[in-house]
């Protein structure tokens, strides 16, 4: 990797947190929480938005209430998302749709649309992507939102897609591996209360190349989870080169992830949970991990 990344650290540090309620209610005392009118910024998955991003959610009314499929970033000049941001909680950890079943449906089998809340100048296009011989990566992964045919639906728009080098993409790969491993955790009421999950790409100056008529091809991909049992928190971060073929994982701690980002994850958190939990990379914590951190072929 083009970039060192630190020793990873075997120290877990669980940070009680039975003085804070869960709540979208900012700390007085928090430094870098996300400040402005922008329903959902100030959500515990939420990173620290940046000006140059369009921050939105895409919703839907689910068991007779609005909930959040997912949150992103988007850069408007890069036509790429910086970030997503969702969880998993008991009550969206079901499946009530199938991706399969898109065949049978307008669609056609190629769910693929446009964003509608984004105007089209700022999102890749399908031709963008392919013709330059990269493979319509998701970043939200369409079977982490399967509460519902709308939720899946979201995770198809265009925004929400990355180009890919197919084998980096693809089964047997360690983006794919962990997708799932993230997936199987975040539905285990066992392993989680809430399971905090953001994934995204290198998109700053000098982390990204043009490929063709495709702008912004990132040299790397992340996912920095934040995990929620008992009123404790435990975190961990995982960085993937981009490269055309198999890629493996890097562990590390999110303090590290936020370094080689220069993304502020999970910053709406008091400053003295944040400040503990970030330090923290202990794959043994996180159930299954050890099993895709050299995952490929």
């Amino acid at each position: 990797m083009k970039k060192a990344l630190l020793a990873i650290l075997t120290l877990t540090i669980l940070v009680s947190c039975n003085d804070w309620s869960e709540t979208e209610v900012l700390d007085p005392n928090n430094a870098n929480a996300n400040v402005g009118s922008a329903k959902y910024a100030t959500r515990i998955e939420i990173p620290r938005i940046e000006e140059s991003d369009i921050f939105l959610s895409h919703t839907t009314t689910f068991n007779g209430k609005e909930t959040i499929t997912y949150s992103i970033a988007h850069n408007p000049k890069r036509k790429h998302c910086r970030w997503t941001a969702f969880n998993f909680n008991s009550s969206n950890s079901v499946k009530n749709w199938n991706r399969g079943d898109w065949e049978n449906t307008e669609y056609g089998g190629d769910p693929f649309q446009p964003c509608p809340d984004m105007p089209d100048e700022y999102v890749m296009t399908k031709n963008e992507i392919n013709r330059n011989g990269f493979a319509r990566g998701h970043i939200v992964a369409s079977e982490d939102r399967v509460y519902s045919k709308e939720a899946n639906k979201q995770t198809f728009y265009y925004s929400n897609i990355s180009p890919m080098y197919f084998k980096f993409n693809g089964q047997g790969s360690a983006w794919y591996n962990n997708e799932i491993l993230v997936r199987d955790l975040g539905w285990n009421d066992n392993f989680r209360d809430t399971l905090y999950v953001v994934k995204g790409a290198t998109i700053r100056e000098g982390e990204y190349r043009t490929v063709g008529s495709c702008p912004t091809v990132p040299d790397y991909y992340f996912m920095a989870l934040l995990c929620l049992k008992n009123n404790s928190y435990k975190s961990i971060g995982l960085l993937f080169e981009h490269v055309n073929g198999y890629s493996q994982t890097e562990v590390c701690s999110i303090d590290y992830l936020e370094h080689f980002t220069g993304i502020d994850f999970f910053c709406n958190i008091p400053d003295k949970v944040e400040n503990k939990v970030e330090q923290q990379c202990s794959p043994s914590s996180w159930s299954g991990l050890n099993n895709y951190i050299k995952a490929g072929k």
